[in-house]
């Protein structure tokens, strides 16, 4: 699936406050298989979550914004599961 610059805008300007939870597609307890290549895993995402910048996680509805010259997605999920597992 390919996504154009507009496209990708469009769905990055979703108002996650005027979408309802029901109404996003649910990517709760979705895998990634880590042995497929990067471009199979997004492409999986994307089929399932449609926009990758908003979608639903059990029954929450989630917007995905990034800084230019902020930390990694990467970074922060880790930092996320380093607290998580140390308990805070």
């Amino acid at each position: 699936m390919r996504l154009t610059a507009q496209e990708l805008e469009e769905m990055r300007s979703v108002n996650i406050g005027a979408v309802e939870a029901d109404k996003l597609p649910d990517v709760s307890g979705m895998a990634f298989d880590n042995k497929l290549p990067m471009e199979d895993r997004l492409a999986r995402f994307l089929a399932r979550a449609i926009n990758p910048y908003c979608f639903c996680v059990g029954g929450v509805g989630v917007k995905i914004e990034f800084s230019e010259d902020g930390p990694s997605l990467q970074d922060k999920l880790a930092d996320l599961l380093v607290r998580q597992k140390s308990g805070l």
